[in-house]
């Protein structure tokens, strides 16, 4: 888990004052080489798989040798016909952009030149330079897996074959002569070496499920939004169907309120008091999310934050064991995204929702949701480690017990990137438990951002990041498991009219599978 700044996610040391740029050569799933143009629809979204993301759009992200983002955004040189990435402020950088793994989805694929970096005036073919640094992560992970984690990992004999066709791909692919060749060969290899990082992770988790120390501390989590409220008379049934399926925990979201945002009046908690009894009784804890991302409005200042966590918190001080007090602080949207609340007032709410939930019980966990957006973020200061970069040294991560990283692939490709990303976390948050936090895939069931499984079948791409995201929580470094899924409403269960949807059948025979011997 302490080698990830070898692969390279963040930051160590300044970088020189330089520029450079490379040429970058490409081919897609069909053996076309990519002209600009090309590579720009390659790597887009649906909803511009015809006329091409813009440059400024496209989820490349370059950062020097230490991870901070290098100068000369958006990074494509302009009217190139063939790609060329340019920077400014660094002598040698890594990449990170969207790309479709074929027969797997979309993912964030991280290129450092087997380490060292990129430097001016080279030439990459980028099927090879994915697939060469994929592997070289996904091989260091599965050393650490086996010699110093707890449970230690043990490859079944599938994935041990697996591994061994990935060796022959990848000879093969080094031997070619033939770009086109050499192109085809290394997507080849990097089409299997997705499926056994897939493949590891969900058997590290099942082993881990099966550790009689571990597998107890795992969660095994729904959210319930807001909306949940408007059902008072199916809160029974929702604990009770929920605790069947194999759910341990909920993540609740306490809802604007805003005739009463600071929760001051009785009246406020009426329905929460039932909902948690309800709970309760079913035998599920309870995370409470002071104020999601999505719900905080506009003027919110420390003093509203602070009085809004104490009155949750005491009021549910015996009952709720764990909050929420950070969702998805790394967003630029709180607040309204023409009224969004400066950074600054964002990390002073933060900090006071820690202090007063250890000041009512030291005991009482605190948590806080990252958001995984790199190259896809609005900006430099947003995306995950960036704005770790700015927060930590002011304070971000002083007092919290966990930490969650929410995951959106229709919007933010992960895939490659989701062992790296939590090994990264493990090596920033040492002190803290790590978790999934809350995911989906397409709220509706159009999808226009990135695909995953194959193209156009959200629903059947949905269910297999369901199995694989819920075996995957079990295994990032020192898990409490987590993966609480959003929209639950009407995605997993349909509450007006009590009834399960398949998607709900399918994470319930999950849950059973991965804690069956």
């Amino acid at each position: 888990m302490r080698a990830l700044l070898a692969a390279g996610l963040f930051f160590l040391s300044a970088a020189t004052c330089d520029a450079g740029s490379v040429r970058v050569i490409a081919f897609d799933d069909d053996g076309r080489l990519l002209d600009t143009a090309g590579l720009l629809r390659y790597i887009s979204p649906a909803a511009f798989s015809r006329a091409g993301i813009g440059p400024d759009k496209s989820g490349l992200f370059v950062s020097d040798l230490d991870g901070r983002a290098a100068g000369g955004r958006p990074w494509w040189v302009a009217r190139s016909t063939m790609p060329v990435w340019a920077w400014a402020d660094a002598e040698r950088v890594r990449f990170s952009l969207p790309w479709p793994v074929q027969k797997d989805g979309f993912s964030t694929a991280l290129l450092d030149a087997r380490g060292e970096g990129y430097a001016d005036d080279q030439e990459l073919l980028l099927n090879e330079e994915i697939a060469v640094a994929a592997y070289r992560r996904l091989q260091e992970s599965l050393k650490e897996r086996i010699a110093e984690w707890t449970p230690a990992y043990a490859p079944t004999k599938p994935t041990t074959a697996l591994l061994e066709r990935v060796k022959k791909l990848l000879a093969d692919a080094h031997a070619a002569n033939v770009r086109r060749d050499r192109a085809r060969l290394f997507d080849e290899a990097l089409t299997q070496i997705a499926f056994a990082g897939e493949q590891i992770l969900f058997e590290h988790g099942h082993q881990t499920v099966r550790d009689p120390k571990r597998g107890p501390q795992l969660r095994w989590g729904l959210t319930l939004d807001e909306t949940v409220v408007d059902n008072a008379k199916e809160f029974d049934w929702l604990a009770k169907t929920a605790a069947g399926a194999g759910v341990n925990w909920v993540r609740l979201v306490f809802r604007l309120n805003g005739e009463d945002f600071t929760f001051a009046k009785e009246k406020s908690f009426s329905h929460y008091d039932a909902l948690v009894a309800a709970l309760q009784r079913n035998k599920i804890k309870v995370m409470g999310s002071i104020l999601d991302s999505m719900l905080w409005p506009k003027g919110v200042n420390a003093d509203l934050y602070r009085e809004r966590t104490n009155n949750l918190v005491f009021h549910f001080k015996d009952r709720i064991p764990s909050w929420e007090v950070a969702s998805e602080p790394n967003g630029d949207w709180h607040g309204g995204t023409l009224t969004p609340v400066d950074e600054e007032t964002k990390l002073l709410c933060i900090q006071r929702a820690v202090i007063e939930v250890k000041r009512i019980d030291p005991a009482l966990e605190t948590v806080a949701t990252l958001h995984w957006w790199e190259g896809t973020a609005s900006d430099d200061r947003h995306g995950l480690f960036q704005w770790l970069r700015w927060s930590m040294p002011r304070g971000f991560g002083k007092g919290l017990d966990v930490v969650a990283l929410s995951v959106y692939p229709h919007r933010h490709p992960v895939g490659l990137a989701f062992d790296p990303a939590f090994r990264e976390l493990r090596t920033l948050f040492p002190g803290a438990r790590l978790m999934l936090g809350g995911w989906s895939f397409v709220e509706e069931d159009k999808l226009e951002g990135y695909w995953w499984l194959k193209p156009g079948n959200v629903g059947e791409s949905r269910k297999d990041l369901l199995v694989f995201f819920t075996g995957a929580a079990a295994a990032v470094p020192d898990s409490l498991g987590g993966g609480f899924f959003w929209p639950t409403f009407p995605q997993m269960l349909n509450i007006e009219k009590r009834k399960t949807t398949a998607l709900f059948k399918i994470y319930e025979k999950t849950v059973e599978r991965l804690r069956a011997p």
